[in-house]
């Protein structure tokens, strides 16, 4: 192992060279200089090689891979095959089409080298991002010092939101304790790696003054399609997760609950069967497949009442 390498910045990528590229140029324009790239192509068919190349001629610190067929096909198999190359202290996974902040890295590797315990990882500022958008930067930590796994998950679901992956810097040791990536989930993986870590870890950590760019783009990410099988995925993420939980004795309704009446919400016309068989994770949050219809009907009049009464409301302002 290379000690002088401080992070591994991990990139899984297929098929999206001319987003590639930016996410290499936001690696490679770092301000911490002692970094590695290892870029895990999962069978591009395009330029994605001579792209990686280019950089590599310039830079040493850019690494290019095929997947090994010892790695399951996906970005999952592939990240695992990164960590598997890196030498990293601190891991940095990254989309192919995700940005990094100048100082992202330094930033946060200076935040870690100063706390007492070495199992803690962080996370900073983040927004979605396409061209011409002006930058509003998302936080739900911002006043909190340390957020352990429950608080993380309560938290989210009371801002309805997600936290993109690439926010975080995880120490190399709380990824080998944690367990690499589940190769058997398609969607909603990072998900449950991410908790994985929060339960393997000290906690999480914010740092200030630095952001990614979650890119929003006319290519398809995998996380917005669906199909059955990426249902499937989403259902057994969240078991998964709870089962996690609860060997820790911990439980965030609040998430769960949120969570799974929206997939309710979206899919039970269509995929009754796939949600049947995963009833006991329902109930034990206070969802029952028994009553979905008056769900679903109590969603129909409230997206049918609530137009209406925004409409009232502005005409008795005005």
């Amino acid at each position: 192992m290379n000690e002088n390498v401080i992070v591994s910045v991990i990139i899984p990528t297929y098929n999206r060279s001319s987003l590639l590229i930016d996410s290499l140029r936001s690696v490679a324009k770092q301000s911490l200089h002692n970094l590695e790239c290892i870029i895990i192509d999962d069978g591009s068919a395009d330029d994605t090689e001579d792209i990686v190349n280019s950089f590599i001629e310039k830079d040493s610190r850019f690494k290019y891979f095929k997947r090994s067929s010892e790695y399951a096909i996906g970005a999952c198999g592939s990240r695992n095959m990164g960590f598997d190359l890196s030498n990293g202290k601190y891991i940095q996974y990254l989309d192919d089409d995700d940005l990094l902040s100048r100082d992202k890295l330094e930033l946060q590797v200076n935040n870690l080298e100063d706390q007492k315990s070495k199992n803690v990882f962080t996370t900073c500022d983040w927004d979605v991002y396409w061209e011409s958008k002006d930058f509003e930067p998302k936080n739900i930590f911002n006043n909190q010092k340390k957020i352990l796994a429950d608080e993380y998950l309560d938290k989210l679901a009371e801002n309805e939101t997600f936290i993109p992956y690439h926010t975080f810097l995880i120490p190399r040791n709380v990824v080998k304790n944690a367990g690499l990536w589940n190769v058997d989930l398609t969607i909603n993986d990072d998900a449950e790696f991410m908790l994985r870590i929060l339960l393997n870890s000290d906690g999480l950590i914010n740092t200030k003054d630095c952001y990614v760019l979650y890119r929003t783009h006319n290519e398809n990410r995998l996380s917005s399609s669906y199909n059955k099988d990426s249902l499937k995925s989403i259902l057994k993420s969240y078991d998964i997760m709870s089962s996690n939980l609860s060997l820790r004795s911990l439980k965030s309704r609040k998430f769960f609950k949120w969570r799974l009446r929206r997939l309710l919400l979206a899919f039970w016309r269509t995929d009754k069967l796939i949600f049947l068989s995963y009833k006991n994770l329902f109930a034990e949050y206070g969802v029952f497949l028994g009553i979905s219809y008056y769900y679903l009907l109590r969603n129909d009049l409230y997206m049918l009442v609530y137009p209406l009464y925004k409409k009232v409301k502005r005409s008795i302002k005005l």
